[in-house]
């Protein structure tokens, strides 16, 4: 590891910037960095910025990993970050936060149906072209069975990343058979990671279970739903499925099954995570207008609650942004 951040010519300048949050995120991350150094960046309240720069594809990357801290020192810390990371690598345009998340699962339709293992990419639903959506605040609306929120939303003006996930879409429904462009990347970064005694094999099937609550208060097992058609022939259970909507937050709505299933239908969400808003004002207040979210299932709440999937959903998540960064243009 070497100590401070040198002088960076244009031409070794990154053009893209990977933010984690989680340790696992971050070995996942820097697994699928080629030819990678990790440089301290000192700061001036005396703690240092760890980035690890390097190549994936044709681009050249940093990752950077968030520091914990408590709610209110975690928001400040999120922004603090992002405006240091942007000052001091001026020439990225992208930004892409891979991680964790938790599933919104559907308990009847495959299509519609996000598992454990899975990753979800922000991806619109409507016109408005929001990809997060984070909860403010939630009530019950009086008289009724519904709720009202109170909502901040984000979407990227720059679509170039969303074209790619587009154009990688395309071309894996076009050859269904064959093997996906993210499966060599999660065998060799789980190996990699292997050889640096970090264990990142996916959890066992059976560790995958589906429960909801009844209205009589009633927790019930489900089965998964399973595919149909075209697709059950070319289906593997325990493969990853890519699944696309808006990630959400807010842990109001996540805390609550009724409130989550019902904000979720909502706003198109697939996924939530554990409220990266902060991440989001940031790149906003920065006028970066290219991001993207890319989220490994590792529970049914928001990524945080089952550490035994984090690994293997931080990995899939990290392999499939390598896929995606393998066609941007």
């Amino acid at each position: 590891m070497v100590k401070d951040l040198p002088f960076l010519q244009y031409h070794e300048q990154p053009t893209i910037a990977i933010i984690t949050s989680l340790y696992s995120e971050k070995l996942a991350v820097d697994a699928m960095i080629d030819n990678k150094s990790t440089y301290f960046k000192n700061k001036t309240d005396g703690e240092s910025q760890v980035y690890t720069l390097g190549q994936i594809g044709k681009h050249i990357v940093v990752s950077t990993k968030l520091s914990k801290g408590a709610a209110e020192q975690k928001m400040i810390s999120a922004e603090n970050t992002i405006t240091r990371l942007l000052g001091v690598f001026s020439y990225v345009e992208h930004v892409i936060l891979v991680g964790v998340g938790g599933a919104v699962p559907h308990f009847s339709d495959f299509n519609k149906h996000v598992r454990l293992g899975d990753v979800v990419v922000s991806t619109p639903v409507d016109r408005s072209g929001s990809l997060y959506v984070h909860c403010q605040r939630a009530e019950n609306i009086p008289n009724s069975i519904g709720y009202s929120y109170v909502t901040q939303s984000w979407a990227s003006t720059n679509h170039s990343l969303q074209k790619a996930v587009e154009n990688l879409k395309c071309t894996v429904e076009r050859n269904p058979t064959i093997a996906k462009p993210w499966d060599p990347y999660i065998e060799e970064g789980r190996d990699l990671l292997e050889s640096e005694e970090s264990d990142f094999n996916r959890p066992s099937i059976m560790r995958d279970k589906l429960f909801a609550t009844q209205p009589n208060g009633t927790v019930v097992q489900y089965e998964h739903p399973k595919p149909s058609g075209s697709h059950y022939q070319s289906y593997t259970e325990g493969q990853v499925t890519i699944r696309y909507g808006v990630i959400g937050s807010g842990k109001m709505v996540t805390q609550n099954e009724k409130m989550r299933k019902d904000f979720s239908q909502l706003n198109g969400i697939k996924a939530f995570d554990s409220e990266f808003d902060a991440v989001l004002d940031s790149l906003e207040g920065s006028r970066n207008c290219s991001f993207l979210v890319i989220r490994g299932m590792a529970d049914y709440i928001d990524g945080t609650g089952k550490k035994g999937w984090q690994p293997y959903a931080a990995l899939v998540a990290a392999a499939y942004m390598k896929s995606l960064l393998h066609v941007l243009e």
